[in-house]
């Protein structure tokens, strides 16, 4: 069989080189921000951590006459803190971007990922609410595909619906487009 048996009829295949220098940089778009909200929630739970870390401390220092006790606590609460710190940081290097073709979150405060979703791809497409994200109004986004999955957090409960009916919709549209093609 030659290599034009194999091309279906009324598609021309080719295999040129693409010059990499001029293809879109999906790391210099503009990435929308997590929703505020997001920051006051993760907040939230490093001072509920730091409360019960420094309760803790005190009891057992209290119990136990010991300065060593007090330190060891307190160590703990400097991490617990420091650790709020950090997430504060990796909270504003969190992003997602909605293009024509798929969807991208980015993530990571030391070690920075971009995980881009082709809307073709998507076979199951989620929303997730804990206790937390349903008083803080957040939800998370979770689309799926045969490959793996990707968790959009800290989005506001009414941009995640939306942002849940595009994918669906442009999934969708998709997949017959490509049923069409097959049929053709």
């Amino acid at each position: 069989m030659s290599s034009s048996d194999a091309v279906s009829p009324g598609r021309e295949e080719s295999n040129d080189p693409l010059d990499v220098d001029a293809l879109p940089r999906v790391h210099t778009a503009d990435f929308l921000p997590l929703d505020p909200a997001y920051v006051r929630m993760r907040t939230l739970g490093a001072i509920i951590a730091v409360s019960a870390a420094a309760v803790a401390t005190a009891v057992v220092a209290i119990a136990v006459s010991s300065w060593t006790a007090l330190l060891i606590g307190l160590a703990v609460v400097v991490v617990i803190v420091a650790i709020g710190v950090v997430q504060r940081l990796e909270v504003a290097h969190m992003g997602y971007l909605v293009r024509t073709h798929d969807l991208s979150f980015r993530s990571g405060l030391v070690t920075r990922s971009v995980a881009t979703v082709p809307f073709a791809r998507v076979q199951h497409v989620s929303i997730g609410r804990g206790p937390l994200d349903r008083q803080f109004g957040l939800a998370s986004l979770q689309l799926r595909t045969a490959g793996g999955q990707v968790a959009i957090t800290g989005l506001d409960h009414d941009v995640a619906e939306r942002l849940k009916q595009l994918v669906s919709d442009r999934a969708a549209e998709l997949a017959e487009l490509e049923t069409d093609d097959d049929d053709s």
